[in-house]
Protein backbone atom coordinates (compact mmCIF):
# COMPACT_ATOMS: atom_id res chain seq x y z
CA UNK A 1 0.00 0.00 0.00
CA UNK A 2 1.46 3.27 -1.29
CA UNK A 3 1.46 6.38 0.82
CA UNK A 4 0.63 6.75 4.48
CA UNK A 5 0.49 2.81 6.61
CA UNK A 6 -2.53 0.65 7.01
CA UNK A 7 -3.32 1.92 10.47
CA UNK A 8 -3.02 5.13 9.46
CA UNK A 9 -5.69 5.03 6.70
CA UNK A 10 -7.90 2.81 8.95
CA UNK A 11 -7.59 5.23 11.68
CA UNK A 12 -8.93 7.79 9.77
CA UNK A 13 -11.50 6.25 7.44
CA UNK A 14 -14.31 8.72 6.93
CA UNK A 15 -12.74 11.69 8.68
CA UNK A 16 -13.16 14.92 6.55
CA UNK A 17 -10.11 16.79 5.15
CA UNK A 18 -7.88 13.35 4.81
CA UNK A 19 -6.93 11.19 1.90
CA UNK A 20 -9.57 8.53 3.48
CA UNK A 21 -12.39 10.88 4.18
CA UNK A 22 -13.12 12.75 0.69
CA UNK A 23 -16.37 12.63 -0.91
CA UNK A 24 -14.72 11.50 -3.85
CA UNK A 25 -13.62 14.81 -5.07
CA UNK A 26 -17.32 16.34 -5.63
CA UNK A 27 -18.93 19.08 -4.99
CA UNK A 28 -21.18 17.92 -2.26
CA UNK A 29 -21.79 20.48 0.51
CA UNK A 30 -22.19 19.02 3.96
CA UNK A 31 -25.05 21.45 5.30
CA UNK A 32 -25.67 24.77 6.68
CA UNK A 33 -24.34 23.87 9.85
CA UNK A 34 -21.12 24.14 8.06
CA UNK A 35 -18.98 27.53 7.35
CA UNK A 36 -16.01 28.00 5.42
CA UNK A 37 -13.88 28.23 8.33
CA UNK A 38 -14.92 24.41 9.33
CA UNK A 39 -15.92 21.26 8.46
CA UNK A 40 -17.11 18.30 10.32
CA UNK A 41 -13.89 15.84 11.34
CA UNK A 42 -16.28 12.73 10.58
CA UNK A 43 -18.30 12.42 7.47
CA UNK A 44 -21.73 13.18 7.48
CA UNK A 45 -24.52 10.79 6.48
CA UNK A 46 -26.12 11.78 3.49
CA UNK A 47 -29.52 11.04 3.72
CA UNK A 48 -31.62 12.59 0.81
CA UNK A 49 -32.61 10.25 -1.87
CA UNK A 50 -31.78 12.93 -4.70
CA UNK A 51 -29.54 16.16 -5.40
CA UNK A 52 -30.31 19.46 -6.84
CA UNK A 53 -28.63 21.48 -9.31
CA UNK A 54 -28.06 24.78 -10.50
CA UNK A 55 -29.04 24.53 -14.27
CA UNK A 56 -29.31 21.97 -16.61
CA UNK A 57 -25.64 21.97 -17.80
CA UNK A 58 -24.01 20.45 -14.15
CA UNK A 59 -26.92 17.81 -14.25
CA UNK A 60 -25.73 17.05 -17.64
CA UNK A 61 -21.94 17.02 -17.34
CA UNK A 62 -22.51 14.71 -13.91
CA UNK A 63 -24.66 12.35 -15.91
CA UNK A 64 -22.43 12.23 -18.73
CA UNK A 65 -18.89 11.90 -16.29
CA UNK A 66 -17.86 15.20 -17.24
CA UNK A 67 -17.95 16.68 -13.68
CA UNK A 68 -17.72 14.41 -10.41
CA UNK A 69 -21.32 14.43 -8.33
CA UNK A 70 -24.43 12.77 -7.59
CA UNK A 71 -27.71 12.13 -8.51
CA UNK A 72 -29.87 9.81 -6.80
CA UNK A 73 -29.17 7.66 -4.02
CA UNK A 74 -28.94 4.55 -6.12
CA UNK A 75 -26.86 5.78 -8.24
CA UNK A 76 -24.19 6.72 -5.41
CA UNK A 77 -23.90 8.37 -3.00
CA UNK A 78 -21.14 10.90 -0.84
CA UNK A 79 -20.88 7.73 1.91
CA UNK A 80 -20.40 5.18 -0.53
CA UNK A 81 -17.91 6.57 -2.60
CA UNK A 82 -15.90 7.40 0.82
CA UNK A 83 -16.21 4.43 2.25
CA UNK A 84 -15.00 2.71 -1.37
CA UNK A 85 -11.64 4.63 -1.27
CA UNK A 86 -10.58 3.44 1.49
CA UNK A 87 -11.59 -0.27 1.23
CA UNK A 88 -9.79 -0.32 -2.22
CA UNK A 89 -6.70 1.18 -0.89
CA UNK A 90 -7.23 -1.62 1.85
CA UNK A 91 -7.42 -4.58 -0.58
CA UNK A 92 -4.56 -2.40 -3.21
CA UNK A 93 -7.14 -2.86 -5.48
CA UNK A 94 -8.22 0.15 -8.53
CA UNK A 95 -11.31 0.16 -7.75
CA UNK A 96 -14.35 -0.84 -5.24
CA UNK A 97 -17.62 -1.63 -4.76
CA UNK A 98 -20.04 -1.48 -2.19
CA UNK A 99 -22.87 -3.21 -1.50
CA UNK A 100 -25.83 -4.02 0.57
CA UNK A 101 -24.52 -7.57 1.66
CA UNK A 102 -21.70 -10.24 1.20
CA UNK A 103 -24.16 -12.06 -0.64
CA UNK A 104 -25.64 -9.15 -2.61
CA UNK A 105 -21.93 -8.50 -3.64
CA UNK A 106 -21.18 -12.09 -4.51
CA UNK A 107 -24.00 -12.35 -6.88
CA UNK A 108 -23.46 -9.26 -8.56
CA UNK A 109 -19.62 -10.23 -9.24
CA UNK A 110 -20.86 -13.46 -10.47
CA UNK A 111 -23.55 -12.33 -12.56
CA UNK A 112 -21.93 -9.21 -14.11
CA UNK A 113 -19.40 -11.61 -16.01
CA UNK A 114 -21.11 -14.52 -16.47
CA UNK A 115 -24.43 -15.83 -18.75
CA UNK A 116 -26.05 -19.00 -19.33
CA UNK A 117 -24.41 -21.81 -20.72
CA UNK A 118 -21.12 -21.10 -18.42
CA UNK A 119 -19.75 -23.14 -15.61
CA UNK A 120 -17.78 -22.23 -12.55
CA UNK A 121 -15.09 -24.60 -10.54
CA UNK A 122 -15.70 -23.85 -6.81
CA UNK A 123 -13.87 -25.24 -3.88
CA UNK A 124 -15.83 -27.87 -1.86
CA UNK A 125 -16.50 -26.59 1.52
CA UNK A 126 -17.84 -23.36 1.22
CA UNK A 127 -19.89 -21.33 3.12
CA UNK A 128 -23.48 -23.04 3.01
CA UNK A 129 -25.25 -19.65 1.56
CA UNK A 130 -22.52 -19.44 -1.19
CA UNK A 131 -23.09 -23.37 -2.03
CA UNK A 132 -26.63 -22.66 -2.26
CA UNK A 133 -26.29 -19.91 -4.67
CA UNK A 134 -24.49 -22.05 -6.75
CA UNK A 135 -26.66 -24.71 -7.12
CA UNK A 136 -29.61 -23.46 -6.46
CA UNK A 137 -30.27 -19.94 -8.22
CA UNK A 138 -27.48 -19.45 -10.14
CA UNK A 139 -28.31 -22.70 -12.09
CA UNK A 140 -32.36 -21.40 -12.91
CA UNK A 141 -30.35 -18.57 -14.60
CA UNK A 142 -28.42 -21.39 -17.03
CA UNK A 143 -24.97 -21.11 -14.75
CA UNK A 144 -23.65 -24.59 -13.75
CA UNK A 145 -21.07 -25.36 -10.71
CA UNK A 146 -18.81 -28.35 -10.32
CA UNK A 147 -16.53 -28.24 -6.32
CA UNK A 148 -13.03 -29.23 -6.49
CA UNK A 149 -12.00 -31.53 -3.29
CA UNK A 150 -9.30 -29.18 -2.66
CA UNK A 151 -8.71 -25.18 -3.37
CA UNK A 152 -5.07 -25.87 -4.87
CA UNK A 153 -3.86 -25.10 -8.24
CA UNK A 154 -2.95 -29.02 -9.05
CA UNK A 155 -6.75 -29.71 -8.36
CA UNK A 156 -8.55 -27.16 -10.14
CA UNK A 157 -6.80 -28.15 -13.31
CA UNK A 158 -7.52 -31.29 -13.32
CA UNK A 159 -11.07 -30.37 -12.87
CA UNK A 160 -10.82 -27.83 -15.91
CA UNK A 161 -9.26 -30.52 -18.32
CA UNK A 162 -12.08 -33.05 -17.44
CA UNK A 163 -14.81 -30.66 -17.94
CA UNK A 164 -13.78 -29.09 -21.27
CA UNK A 165 -13.16 -32.60 -22.22
CA UNK A 166 -16.89 -32.78 -21.53
CA UNK A 167 -17.51 -29.73 -23.94
CA UNK A 168 -18.31 -27.60 -20.90
CA UNK A 169 -17.38 -23.84 -20.60
CA UNK A 170 -15.36 -23.35 -17.69
CA UNK A 171 -15.78 -19.27 -16.96
CA UNK A 172 -15.32 -18.84 -13.23
CA UNK A 173 -12.76 -19.90 -10.40
CA UNK A 174 -14.54 -19.22 -7.19
CA UNK A 175 -12.20 -19.79 -3.81
CA UNK A 176 -12.09 -18.49 -0.10
CA UNK A 177 -8.84 -17.67 1.49
CA UNK A 178 -10.18 -19.64 4.27
CA UNK A 179 -12.45 -21.95 3.89
CA UNK A 180 -15.70 -22.10 6.03
CA UNK A 181 -15.96 -23.91 8.36
CA UNK A 182 -12.67 -25.89 7.84
CA UNK A 183 -10.09 -23.08 8.05
CA UNK A 184 -8.64 -24.62 4.61
CA UNK A 185 -6.21 -21.82 3.09
CA UNK A 186 -6.33 -22.07 -0.57
CA UNK A 187 -3.67 -21.68 -2.75
CA UNK A 188 -4.06 -18.72 -4.12
CA UNK A 189 -0.41 -18.65 -5.81
CA UNK A 190 -1.00 -21.34 -7.76
CA UNK A 191 -4.60 -20.34 -8.58
CA UNK A 192 -3.82 -17.04 -9.65
CA UNK A 193 -1.64 -18.12 -12.21
CA UNK A 194 -3.96 -21.07 -13.28
CA UNK A 195 -6.77 -18.54 -13.83
CA UNK A 196 -4.29 -16.05 -15.74
CA UNK A 197 -2.96 -19.04 -18.21
CA UNK A 198 -6.61 -20.10 -18.67
CA UNK A 199 -8.33 -16.66 -19.11
CA UNK A 200 -10.50 -17.39 -16.16
CA UNK A 201 -12.38 -14.93 -14.00
CA UNK A 202 -10.97 -15.87 -10.40
CA UNK A 203 -13.14 -14.80 -7.51
CA UNK A 204 -11.86 -14.76 -3.49
CA UNK A 205 -14.12 -14.59 -0.78
CA UNK A 206 -11.75 -13.17 1.91
CA UNK A 207 -14.12 -12.32 4.16
CA UNK A 208 -12.27 -14.66 7.09
CA UNK A 209 -8.93 -13.42 6.41
CA UNK A 210 -9.38 -9.72 6.00
CA UNK A 211 -7.34 -7.30 3.60
CA UNK A 212 -4.49 -6.97 6.98
CA UNK A 213 -4.47 -11.12 6.66
CA UNK A 214 -4.33 -11.35 2.94
CA UNK A 215 -4.60 -9.19 -0.33
CA UNK A 216 -5.17 -11.89 -3.17
CA UNK A 217 -4.92 -9.42 -5.51
CA UNK A 218 -1.22 -9.12 -5.24
CA UNK A 219 -0.94 -12.60 -7.29
CA UNK A 220 -3.13 -11.55 -9.99
CA UNK A 221 -6.03 -10.07 -11.08
CA UNK A 222 -9.29 -11.06 -9.56
CA UNK A 223 -12.40 -10.12 -7.95
CA UNK A 224 -11.83 -9.74 -4.24
CA UNK A 225 -15.32 -10.20 -2.43
CA UNK A 226 -16.14 -9.37 1.36
CA UNK A 227 -19.18 -10.21 3.94
CA UNK A 228 -18.08 -6.46 5.24
CA UNK A 229 -20.91 -7.35 8.04
CA UNK A 230 -18.39 -9.55 9.41
CA UNK A 231 -14.71 -8.40 10.61
CA UNK A 232 -14.28 -5.30 8.47
CA UNK A 233 -17.73 -3.74 10.54
CA UNK A 234 -17.17 -5.58 13.58
CA UNK A 235 -20.06 -4.48 15.51
CA UNK A 236 -22.86 -6.75 14.29
CA UNK A 237 -25.10 -3.23 13.38
CA UNK A 238 -23.99 -3.31 9.47
CA UNK A 239 -25.44 -5.71 6.73
CA UNK A 240 -22.91 -4.96 3.56
CA UNK A 241 -20.58 -6.33 0.72
CA UNK A 242 -17.24 -5.36 -0.68
CA UNK A 243 -16.12 -6.04 -4.55
CA UNK A 244 -12.63 -4.94 -4.93
CA UNK A 245 -10.33 -5.56 -8.26
CA UNK A 246 -9.03 -3.69 -11.42
CA UNK A 247 -11.40 -1.42 -13.09
CA UNK A 248 -12.39 -3.41 -15.94
CA UNK A 249 -13.79 -6.06 -13.47
CA UNK A 250 -15.32 -3.79 -11.31
CA UNK A 251 -16.83 -1.46 -13.52
CA UNK A 252 -19.58 -4.37 -15.14
CA UNK A 253 -20.47 -5.12 -11.19
CA UNK A 254 -21.21 -1.48 -10.48
CA UNK A 255 -23.54 -0.83 -14.02
CA UNK A 256 -25.18 -4.28 -12.63
CA UNK A 257 -26.00 -3.51 -8.84
CA UNK A 258 -27.23 0.67 -9.86
CA UNK A 259 -29.41 -0.61 -12.01
CA UNK A 260 -31.13 -3.69 -9.70
CA UNK A 261 -30.37 -1.83 -6.67
CA UNK A 262 -27.59 -3.63 -4.56
CA UNK A 263 -25.95 -0.38 -3.51
CA UNK A 264 -24.83 -0.02 0.20
CA UNK A 265 -27.24 2.75 2.50
CA UNK A 266 -25.80 5.91 3.50
CA UNK A 267 -26.07 4.96 7.10
CA UNK A 268 -24.98 1.45 6.19
CA UNK A 269 -21.91 3.01 4.90
CA UNK A 270 -21.49 5.50 7.70
CA UNK A 271 -21.36 2.80 10.10
CA UNK A 272 -19.29 0.76 8.06
CA UNK A 273 -16.60 3.14 7.85
CA UNK A 274 -16.75 3.93 11.67
CA UNK A 275 -16.17 0.29 12.12
CA UNK A 276 -12.80 0.00 9.49
CA UNK A 277 -10.96 2.66 12.07
CA UNK A 278 -10.64 -0.14 14.58
CA UNK A 279 -10.30 -2.59 11.93
CA UNK A 280 -6.27 -2.91 12.98
CA UNK A 281 -6.72 -2.91 16.25
CA UNK A 282 -9.72 -5.44 16.72
CA UNK A 283 -8.06 -8.17 14.49
CA UNK A 284 -4.84 -8.01 15.67
CA UNK A 285 -6.13 -8.45 19.13
CA UNK A 286 -8.46 -11.06 17.61
CA UNK A 287 -6.06 -13.19 16.19
CA UNK A 288 -3.79 -13.19 19.49
CA UNK A 289 -6.38 -14.67 21.52
CA UNK A 290 -7.32 -16.79 18.79
CA UNK A 291 -4.28 -18.57 18.49
CA UNK A 292 -4.29 -19.42 22.28
CA UNK A 293 -7.49 -20.81 22.57
CA UNK A 294 -6.93 -23.05 19.44
CA UNK A 295 -3.61 -23.86 21.26
CA UNK A 296 -5.34 -24.46 24.73
CA UNK A 297 -8.33 -26.73 23.30
CA UNK A 298 -6.15 -29.03 21.53
CA UNK A 299 -4.85 -30.12 24.82
CA UNK A 300 -8.64 -30.74 26.10
CA UNK A 301 -10.38 -33.73 26.70
CA UNK A 302 -13.61 -34.40 25.13
CA UNK A 303 -12.35 -32.16 21.86
CA UNK A 304 -11.84 -34.25 19.07
CA UNK A 305 -9.77 -31.58 17.38
CA UNK A 306 -9.14 -28.48 16.66
CA UNK A 307 -9.02 -26.82 13.17
CA UNK A 308 -7.16 -23.92 12.97
CA UNK A 309 -4.25 -22.33 10.32
CA UNK A 310 -2.04 -21.46 13.05
CA UNK A 311 -1.69 -24.37 14.61
CA UNK A 312 1.50 -27.10 13.46
CA UNK A 313 -1.40 -29.80 13.43
CA UNK A 314 -3.85 -28.19 10.68
CA UNK A 315 -3.09 -29.59 7.43
CA UNK A 316 -3.08 -26.12 5.73
CA UNK A 317 -0.20 -24.85 7.95
CA UNK A 318 3.06 -25.04 6.16
CA UNK A 319 0.66 -22.82 3.06
CA UNK A 320 -0.81 -20.25 6.00
CA UNK A 321 3.04 -19.11 6.34
CA UNK A 322 3.48 -18.48 2.62
CA UNK A 323 -0.11 -17.02 2.20
CA UNK A 324 -1.41 -15.33 5.04
CA UNK A 325 -0.17 -12.39 7.01
CA UNK A 326 -2.06 -13.80 10.11
CA UNK A 327 -4.10 -16.60 10.95
CA UNK A 328 -7.63 -15.01 11.41
CA UNK A 329 -9.70 -15.03 14.09
CA UNK A 330 -11.92 -18.06 13.39
CA UNK A 331 -11.69 -21.81 14.87
CA UNK A 332 -13.55 -24.99 14.93
CA UNK A 333 -13.07 -27.55 17.02
CA UNK A 334 -15.38 -30.89 17.08
CA UNK A 335 -16.47 -32.48 19.66
CA UNK A 336 -16.53 -35.88 20.90
CA UNK A 337 -20.24 -37.00 21.17
CA UNK A 338 -21.74 -35.59 17.68
CA UNK A 339 -24.75 -32.96 18.10
CA UNK A 340 -25.62 -33.81 21.42
CA UNK A 341 -22.21 -32.72 23.09
CA UNK A 342 -22.47 -29.37 20.91
CA UNK A 343 -26.02 -29.41 22.40
CA UNK A 344 -24.75 -29.68 25.97
CA UNK A 345 -21.51 -27.55 25.77
CA UNK A 346 -23.48 -24.66 24.01
CA UNK A 347 -26.41 -24.95 26.69
CA UNK A 348 -23.50 -24.59 29.18
CA UNK A 349 -21.90 -21.81 27.63
CA UNK A 350 -22.41 -18.04 30.26
CA UNK A 351 -20.09 -15.68 28.47
CA UNK A 352 -20.14 -16.66 24.90
CA UNK A 353 -23.45 -16.12 22.81
CA UNK A 354 -24.92 -18.84 20.33
CA UNK A 355 -24.92 -16.39 17.22
CA UNK A 356 -24.84 -17.85 13.30
CA UNK A 357 -22.56 -14.45 12.46
CA UNK A 358 -18.51 -13.84 12.89
CA UNK A 359 -16.17 -11.18 13.31
CA UNK A 360 -17.88 -9.05 16.10
CA UNK A 361 -16.12 -7.82 19.18
CA UNK A 362 -18.00 -10.64 21.18
CA UNK A 363 -16.58 -14.59 21.19
CA UNK A 364 -19.83 -16.17 19.92
CA UNK A 365 -20.31 -19.77 18.84
CA UNK A 366 -22.24 -21.29 15.71
CA UNK A 367 -23.44 -24.92 14.91
CA UNK A 368 -22.61 -24.82 11.74
CA UNK A 369 -24.38 -28.06 10.67
CA UNK A 370 -28.05 -26.80 11.59
CA UNK A 371 -27.27 -22.72 10.58
CA UNK A 372 -24.89 -21.60 7.82
CA UNK A 373 -24.48 -25.19 6.15
CA UNK A 374 -28.19 -26.25 7.36
CA UNK A 375 -29.65 -26.43 3.74
CA UNK A 376 -27.10 -28.89 2.54
CA UNK A 377 -27.51 -32.61 2.10
CA UNK A 378 -25.84 -34.32 5.29
CA UNK A 379 -23.07 -35.74 2.46
CA UNK A 380 -22.40 -32.08 1.33
CA UNK A 381 -22.13 -30.97 4.71
CA UNK A 382 -19.56 -33.32 5.62
CA UNK A 383 -17.86 -32.50 2.53
CA UNK A 384 -17.52 -28.93 3.56
CA UNK A 385 -16.42 -30.07 6.89
CA UNK A 386 -19.63 -29.17 8.82
CA UNK A 387 -19.56 -31.99 11.22
CA UNK A 388 -22.23 -33.19 13.22
CA UNK A 389 -19.39 -32.44 16.30
CA UNK A 390 -18.12 -29.04 14.76
CA UNK A 391 -18.49 -26.07 16.58
CA UNK A 392 -17.44 -22.68 14.92
CA UNK A 393 -15.76 -19.93 17.43
CA UNK A 394 -15.35 -16.64 16.14
CA UNK A 395 -12.95 -15.13 18.80
CA UNK A 396 -13.55 -11.58 19.83
CA UNK A 397 -11.58 -8.39 21.70
CA UNK A 398 -12.69 -9.89 25.26
CA UNK A 399 -10.02 -10.59 28.06
CA UNK A 400 -8.63 -14.08 26.67
CA UNK A 401 -8.80 -15.61 30.13
CA UNK A 402 -12.58 -14.82 30.36
CA UNK A 403 -13.03 -16.51 27.10
CA UNK A 404 -11.30 -19.92 28.43
CA UNK A 405 -12.82 -19.72 31.40
CA UNK A 406 -16.34 -19.89 29.91
CA UNK A 407 -14.99 -22.44 26.76
CA UNK A 408 -13.49 -24.29 30.47
CA UNK A 409 -16.42 -24.88 32.33
CA UNK A 410 -18.96 -25.78 29.13
CA UNK A 411 -16.56 -28.09 28.14
CA UNK A 412 -17.23 -29.53 31.65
Amino acid sequence: MAGEGVGTVLARAGLGGGAAGRTGGTEVEPGRATSPASRPLSEPIFLTSVYRFADMTRVEEVWEGLRKGFVYRRLGHPNQAALEEVLARLEGAEEALACSSGMGALFSAVIAHLRSGDHIVAQAGLYGGTQTLLTGELSRLGITCSFVSAATGEAFEEALRALEAEGRRPRAMLVETLANPSLAVAELPDLSALAARRGLLLIVDNTFATPLGCRPLRWGPALVVHSATKFLNGHSDVTAGVVAGPKELVGPLRRLATAVGLTIAPFDAWLLLRGLRTLHLRFERQQRSALEVASWLEGRRGVKRVLYPGLPSHPSHGLALRVLDGFGAVLSFELEGGEEAVRAFVARLKLIPLAPSLGETATTVTYPARTSHRSLSLEEREAAGAYPGLVRLSVGTEDTDDILEDLDQALG
